[in-house]
C-alpha cells in the first residue's frame, strides 16, 4: 500500500464488499446498515430504522431480519477488533415486538476471546435504551488469513488486510477489560 497512516475502521463497509446484505452500499435489497464502531465504549453502536418491507406481523420487524442485523453487528465488531470470522452459534431472546419505521439502537460488545473464538453479546433497544426488544449472544470462529480473499472484500483485499492488522493492534486493549481464556 502507500505510506499514509491507516486509522482503525469505524464502519462495516470499510472492509466488506459493496453488495454485502448487511452493510453493502450497492445492495438495493440489503439492510444498508452502518455497523459503526464506537471507540469510547469499544462496541459496535448505531441507530437503525427498519423499513416497512421488513414486516413480519404488520408494523413489526420480522424475527429473521432482527436476527440478521444482530448477527451482522456482532460479525462487524469482530472485523473492527481485527478478526476474520464466521458465525458459529447465535441465540436471541425476543422481549417485545420491534416496530418498523422507527429508530432503534443496536449494540454489540465483546465478552471473551478464546483461542479460536470470539464470544459477543448484542441488543436492540429503543434509542434511549429504555425499551429492550432483543438481546442476544454469539460465538464466532476466528478464521486464518487465507480465508480473507477478494471474494469477501470485493477487491479491497490489500486495504482490508492492512485495516484488520491496524484494528487488532489499536484495539487489543479492549480484551484486557474482559476475561481471556
Amino acid at each position: 500500500m502507500n505510506n499514509q497512516i491507516l486509522n482503525p475502521s469505524l464502519h462495516g463497509y470499510e472492509i466488506h464488499h459493496d453488495t454485502c446484505f448487511g452493510c453493502g452500499k450497492e445492495n438495493p435489497i440489503g439492510l444498508g446498515a452502518d455497523f459503526t464502531f464506537d471507540d469510547q465504549s469499544g462496541e459496535v453502536k448505531f441507530t437503525y430504522n427498519f423499513k416497512k418491507l421488513f414486516n413480519g406481523a404488520p408494523n413489526f420487524v420480522h424475527g429473521g431480519i432482527l436476527s440478521t442485523v444482530l448477527d451482522e453487528a456482532m460479525g462487524a465488531l469482530c472485523f473492527h477488533l481485527g478478526y476474520i470470522v464466521m458465525t458459529d452459534t447465535m441465540s436471541f431472546k425476543f422481549h417485545k415486538a420491534t416496530p418498523v419505521q422507527q429508530e432503534h439502537l443496536i449494540r454489540a460488545w465483546p465478552v471473551k476471546k478464546a483461542k479460536r473464538k470470539v464470544i459477543l453479546e448484542c441488543e436492540l433497544t429503543s434509542t434511549d435504551g429504555q425499551v429492550l426488544y432483543v438481546k442476544g449472544e454469539g460465538a464466532f470462529h476466528i478464521l486464518p488469513p487465507r480465508f480473507f480473499s477478494d471474494k469477501l472484500t470485493g477487491g479491497k483485499i490489500a486495504v482490508a488486510s492492512e485495516l484488520l492488522a491496524v484494528n487488532k493492534l489499536k484495539r487489543a486493549h479492549l480484551f484486557d477489560r474482559i476475561s481471556n481464556t
